[in-house]
């Protein structure tokens, strides 16, 4: 095995267990398109599903902070009156 050939294994050995556990943790685990096209087709669903994920979280999030504040503001006019 020449050095580049080495070289390139371990880079792959190291960058495949991330994609695995990207894969497992949304639900990517079977491919079921065909080909070329059914690859492309299914990582651009893949990154579609990943940032819904992120904008439904950053939604709840906001939401959570917002309603966090409209509770202390009630509790501080409750006590003040």
């Amino acid at each position: 095995m020449t050095r580049w050939e080495k070289m390139w294994m371990d880079r792959r050995s190291a960058i495949e267990p991330v994609i695995s556990h990207l894969k497992h943790d949304h639900n990517m685990i079977r491919n079921f398109l065909k080909g070329k096209e059914g690859d492309r087709i299914n990582a651009v669903l893949a990154a579609a599903g990943c940032n819904l994920r992120k904008l439904i979280r950053a939604f709840f999030l906001f939401l959570d902070r917002f309603t966090f504040f409209r509770a202390h503001i009630c509790q501080i006019s409750f006590f003040h009156n």
